[in-house]
């Protein structure tokens, strides 16, 4: 064999071994299909209490005793997905170490979302009756320490996407993100506005018309409450978190050192531009 000829194969060895490399980087969701599909079920039950903050002023609005004024006040319950970024830094900084890192975060906060779930059941038709005037001031403040709470969850699972699945999957989460919050949503704001219609159950769900939808909002949250608890206790038991500990890359930052770091990223231009952006993006709307 001549010199050429070894040289030759030397250099295909060498590509081949380049390219077994890079493969490895490419997903792969083998031995990450369970984690996928848990994120996925925690971003649609995030997905659970949007829906129905969207669906609730269609709700209202079927009333006649509800005011433009009690709609836009209303509105004020969607505020926590867009102030999360303030408490952020805590959920990151704050946690029990034995339980997890984002599962002490996770769990508590889901409980409480189930709890507030009930706690509606238990009142909703005394805050949103048939005939009368809805208790508006009652149903924004349950509504809006329930979206507190969901913007926790979402802060929560966001991070815990990162160590749950493998580094070349951690793509998947975004996708988790996106379907789950769709899926969550539609759930629920489907439910609410057509199950419980007395018009749509009777003309498409019912062989003969009857009173009242296929579901009742008491009946719907009441579901949606024992649902995130038995959730929540079965991740409890029987889901284990990483110890982020372990990792070769991991650094503890404290509440001030996440606040400074998160003010690190606000002064950059681009973030500056794009949150200028997202402010003025509907300039045009209003003035319509």
């Amino acid at each position: 064999m001549t010199v050429p000829q070894l040289e030759e194969i030397e250099n295909l060895t060498a590509l081949t071994v380049v390219n077994d490399s890079n493969s490895a980087k490419k997903p792969n969701l083998k031995g990450d299909w369970l984690n996928v599909f848990l994120l996925l079920l925690l971003y649609t039950m995030q997905g659970l209490p949007r829906g129905l903050a969207l669906a609730m002023p269609i709700i209202l609005q079927s009333n006649k005793d509800v005011s433009y004024k009690d709609q836009a006040l209303f509105s004020f319950v969607h505020w926590p997905h867009s102030l999360k970024l303030i408490w952020a830094p805590l959920v990151d900084a704050l946690y029990v170490q034995k339980m997890g890192r984002r599962k002490s975060w996770i769990i508590p906060v889901q409980y409480s979302i189930g709890a507030c779930f009930v706690y509606m059941a238990i009142n909703i038709n005394k805050w949103l009756p048939e005939t009368g005037r809805p208790d508006i001031l009652k149903l924004v403040s349950v509504f809006f320490f329930m979206n507190i709470l969901a913007a926790t969850q979402d802060i929560a699972v966001d991070g815990w996407a990162l160590t749950m699945l493998k580094k070349n999957n951690v793509g998947f989460a975004s996708t988790c993100n996106a379907s789950g919050l769709a899926i969550g949503i539609i759930i629920s704001y489907v439910c609410s506005i057509l199950l419980t219609s007395v018009d749509f159950s009777n003309q498409y769900l019912r062989f003969s018309p009857d009173v009242g939808g296929v579901i009742t909002m008491k009946c719907l949250f009441y579901v949606l409450g024992i649902f995130f608890i038995l959730i929540s206790t079965l991740i409890a038991m029987f889901k284990k978190e990483k110890d982020n500990r372990l990792e070769d890359d991991y650094v503890k930052l404290n509440i001030v050192q996440n606040y400074l770091l998160l003010w690190d990223i606000l002064k950059l231009p681009s973030i500056q531009i794009l949150t200028l952006t997202l402010l003025t993006a509907k300039v045009n709307i209003f003035r319509n």
